[in-house]
């Protein structure tokens, strides 16, 4: 591919905005060397003249004051001279019902009301240039894994998980990403022998830092395709990061991969609660022991007490013996012990897991046809109607700044 033919590929966005912080997310939202760039007009919306016409731009960004005629005239003449092929999107941070309709009867593409994720920025863009047709509405889809007890081998269902999704997703244009949020004791980079590279200590007091290209060095990438974000082990360090760290870090990645699984720590921090309300599936991971199955009902009752009926957890039971007779536990007494909350269990392969772990490699590339990914591939497909209807109102983990926290201080 040539130089120009690789510039004609470019999509160009314009930001019309004087607002200091919308420019600075925005500049960091898109790398520099990707499809689309953003070129920032540091003017009042009212004194945009004819840089409009003079350059060709496939979509408008506007910022604009919503109680102002003076603005929504000049949004009218702007539209006119940008032609019906720009896309424009409207920014304002003093919607009204009133203003709403002023903008449908204009009808531009979208309008976004301040303050924003950079995710809901980033996803009105790619909608509005339609990069992915297909795709252009699909909502990022958040699986989060959290231990019942230590052992029960969490991080490794995790990760077999986002394998799966990341088979599934590179048929269909779908990127997935796993996060390691057990930032003290978290082996997920070790059981894909990668490199950590999430760097804590440069954006833990300045969370708003964390922007597209910063992202792009701190991940790891997996031959598979699959991406990873993992710190550097430091069992000695045990600090409760900020909440927002942990909230900037997923809207960030919530822009730019469809799939993201979570592998949650077992201790539960302030952020915890944020992140399962986030979430679309919440698997709770426990294995075939009284201790484990004992602990996995503890942490139902947590999650239903902090988050009423805005979280529903799953059990997960690993390394399950469906044997009759079986001296301890048996599949029946672990049915009835989880009480209509078991979602699925996953048989004993010891073997196989150990060999996959010390090698850094996916179960599939060692037994493309194993019994653990089988009986997860299950639960992961399982489609409940109930939870699909509410799902329809939880986009992604990008509830936090707009919804969660709103309800919350409600």
């Amino acid at each position: 591919m040539t130089g120009s033919q690789t510039e004609a590929n470019i999509r160009k966005t314009l930001l019309i905005s004087t607002d200091h912080e919308l420019i600075g997310m925005a500049k960091g939202a898109f790398d520099a060397s990707g499809e689309i760039r953003i070129a920032v007009l540091q003017k009042p919306v009212s004194e945009v003249a004819t840089e409009i016409r003079e350059s060709h731009y496939d979509a408008l960004v506007i910022d604009l004051d919503a109680t102002s005629v003076t603005d929504f005239e000049q949004l009218q003449k702007i539209k006119r001279m940008a032609g019906t092929s720009t896309a424009i999107i409207v920014i304002s941070e003093n919607f009204s019902p009133s203003a709403a309709r002023i903008l449908i009867q204009l009808k531009v593409t979208d309008f976004l009301v301040k303050p924003m994720a950079t995710s809901d920025f980033v996803r009105s863009i790619n909608n509005a240039l339609k990069l992915s047709s297909q795709n252009a509405q699909v909502e990022p889809q958040f699986l989060a894994f959290m231990p019942a007890s230590g052992g029960v081998g969490n991080t490794v269902l995790a990760l077999e998980a986002a394998a799966i999704l990341n088979r599934y997703g590179k048929q269909v244009g779908r990127s997935t990403c796993v996060v390691d949020l057990n930032f003290q004791h978290g082996s997920c980079a070790e059981y894909l022998d990668l490199e950590p590279r999430f760097d804590i200590n440069e954006i833990e007091n300045a969370p708003e830092r964390l922007d597209r290209q910063l992202l792009d060095v701190m991940l790891a990438r997996h031959a598979s395709g699959l991406s990873l974000i993992a710190a550097p082990n430091k069992p000695s360090d045990m600090r409760s990061f900020k909440p927002a760290l942990v909230v900037r870090l997923l809207d960030l990645v919530s822009a730019y991969f469809d799939y993201v699984v979570i592998d949650m720590p077992r201790i539960w921090f302030p952020w915890t609660e944020t992140v399962l309300m986030g979430s679309n599936r919440t698997f709770i991971i426990a294995d075939m022991t009284v201790p484990s199955i004992r602990h996995a009902r503890r942490t139902i009752a947590a999650i239903e007490e902090k988050g009423g009926n805005q979280i529903k957890p799953q059990v997960i039971v690993n390394r399950m013996d469906t044997r009759k007779n079986v001296a301890g536990l048996n599949a029946t007494d672990v049915t009835a012990a989880l009480d209509g909350h078991l979602v699925g269990t996953i048989p004993n392969n010891y073997m196989l897991v150990r060999d996959a772990v010390d090698r850094g490699v996916q179960l599939s590339e060692i037994d493309p046809a194993n019994n653990v990914t089988a009986s997860l591939s299950a639960i992961i497909g399982q489609n409940d109607e109930n939870a699909e209807a509410e799902e329809d109102g939880k986009s992604s983990i990008l509830a936090f700044g707009r919804k969660l926290f709103r309800r919350k201080a409600a």
